[in-house]
C-alpha cells in the first residue's frame, strides 16, 4: 500500500506545550457546565475507496516553440518571457522588402501570361473558324491548339507564383497560434534569421493535463468511476477528474505505464512543470476514517482524544495513520491503521478538548 504523506496541523503554542509536558491529559465529560459540550463520534469499520497515491506533472496540451518561415531581418519584438498573448497577435515582425518584391515580379508575370493566354485564345478561335471553311490547313490549326493551351498552363503557373509570395509574406508577421503565455525568447532586435530558425515558445493557460507512471501490477486494480474519481491534490485545491489515456506500451526499465490525466477548466491558472500528487482508485477497503480535525498531528506523531465509557474522562491515545480520504464538498477523512478499535468514542474537534483541558488545569491550580 502506498500511505500518504503526513500533513501537519498548527496548534496554539500553549496547547503544544500541554501535549508534550502532561501527556498523556485526562478530562472528565461534565467538567466545568459552562463549556460548551463537546461532539463525539462512535468509531465504525465502513468499507471506503483504496487509493494508490503517486507523484505527477502538470504540462500544458498546447505548447511548443514557432520557428521563422522565411528568411529577413528582425524590425520588431512585440512581447517577451511571461507576457500573456492572444491567438492571431503579432509576436514578431521581419523585414518584408525581399518578400514584397518577389510578389511584385509574381503579380507581374501573372499579368503577362494572362495577355499571351488571352491572345492565344484569340488566335485559336479564328483559326478554327478558318479550318471549317478549309483556308487553313490541320497543321496549323493543331500549332494554335497547343498555344493556347500552353499559354492556360502559364496563368495557373503564375497564379502559383503570386500565392506562394503571398504566403512568403505573411510570414514576416509571426501570429500567436492560441492564447497564451510566452515561455522563452530566442530572437533579438536587428538579428537576421532563416526558415527553421526558433523564435519563441510558449504554452496554453488551459487546457493542462498530468502526466505520472503507474507500476504495471496496478494497471488491472484500476477502478475508475463516477463514485470514484481520480483525484489530484495541489497545493491549495482538491481537483477530481475522469478522463485519461493510457500509453499503449510498458517501459521495460522501470515496469511502468505512462497515464495522461486531463484536467476539467478552472479559473486556477496551473504552472506547468509542476509537481502533484495523484491519487488513483484500485477497490475498495475496510477500515476506520476520522475527520481531519479528530486528529492532532505533531510531525511524525499522531494522537486523538478517545472518550472512557465508564468514567466519562477524554483521554490522549497515540494511533498510526493512513491514507487520506478527500471527498469534494466535505471535510478530509484519515484513515486510522492502528490504536483504535470499532465502538470507540472520540471527539471530533481534538483542538477543542485540548483547550478544555487546558483550561480546566488552570482553574484546579487557582484553587
Amino acid at each position: 500500500m502506498f500511505k500518504l504523506p503526513k500533513r501537519t496541523q498548527l496548534l496554539p503554542q500553549a496547547i503544544i506545550s500541554l501535549l508534550v509536558a502532561h501527556s498523556p491529559m485526562i478530562l472528565a465529560a461534565d467538567t466545568h457546565a459552562s463549556a460548551p459540550k463537546l461532539t463525539t463520534v462512535i468509531t465504525q469499520s465502513v468499507m471506503q475507496p483504496d487509493y494508490v497515491q503517486l507523484d505527477g506533472r502538470l504540462e500544458a496540451i498546447n505548447q511548443g516553440t514557432i520557428s521563422a518561415q522565411t528568411s529577413g531581418v528582425v524590425e520588431a519584438v512585440n512581447v517577451d518571457v511571461n507576457d500573456s498573448v492572444k491567438s492571431g497577435q503579432v509576436l514578431v515582425v521581419i523585414n518584408n522588402t525581399q518578400q514584397q518584391a518577389h510578389l511584385s515580379q509574381a503579380q507581374a508575370n501573372l499579368a503577362q501570361a494572362e495577355a499571351l493566354n488571352e491572345d492565344a485564345q484569340i488566335l485559336l478561335k479564328r483559326n478554327r473558324s478558318l479550318f471549317a471553311k478549309r483556308t487553313l490547313s490541320q497543321g496549323e490549326l493543331d500549332s494554335s491548339i497547343a498555344r493556347a493551351k500552353s499559354g492556360q498552363a502559364s496563368v495557373l503557373a503564375a497564379k502559383a507564383s503570386v500565392k506562394q509570395a503571398k504566403e512568403q509574406l505573411s510570414y514576416t508577421k509571426v501570429l500567436a497560434p492560441y492564447n497564451g503565455i510566452v515561455s522563452q525568447r530566442f530572437v533579438q532586435l536587428g538579428e537576421l534569421v532563416n526558415p527553421g530558425q526558433p523564435l519563441m515558445a510558449g504554452f496554453a493557460i488551459e487546457p493542462m493535463r498530468i502526466t505520472t507512471d503507474i507500476p504495471q501490477k496496478l494497471i488491472q486494480k484500476l477502478n475508475i468511476s463516477e463514485d470514484h474519481p481520480i483525484q489530484v491534490l495541489t497545493q491549495d485545491d482538491i481537483i477530481n477528474t475522469q478522463q485519461y489515456t493510457l500509453f499503449p506500451y510498458a517501459d521495460n526499465l522501470y515496469s511502468s505505464v505512462r497515464a495522461r490525466i486531463d484536467l476539467p477548466k478552472s479559473e486556477k491558472i496551473y504552472m506547468p512543470g509542476s509537481w502533484v500528487e495523484v491519487l488513483l482508485p484500485i477497490g475498495s477497503r475496510e477500515g476506520i476514517f476520522l475527520p481531519k480535525s479528530a486528529i492532532i498531528q505533531q510531525g511524525e506523531v499522531s494522537s486523538l482524544y478517545v472518550k472512557n465509557p465508564t468514567t466519562g474522562t477524554f483521554k490522549l491515545r497515540y494511533i498510526r495513520i493512513g491514507q487520506n480520504l478527500n471527498t469534494a464538498g466535505s471535510e478530509t477523512q484519515v484513515e486510522i491503521i492502528s490504536g483504535l478499535t470499532a465502538n470507540e468514542e472520540v471527539a471530533l474537534d481534538a483542538l477543542a478538548t485540548a483547550a478544555q483541558i487546558h483550561s480546566a488545569q488552570q482553574v484546579d491550580t487557582e484553587q
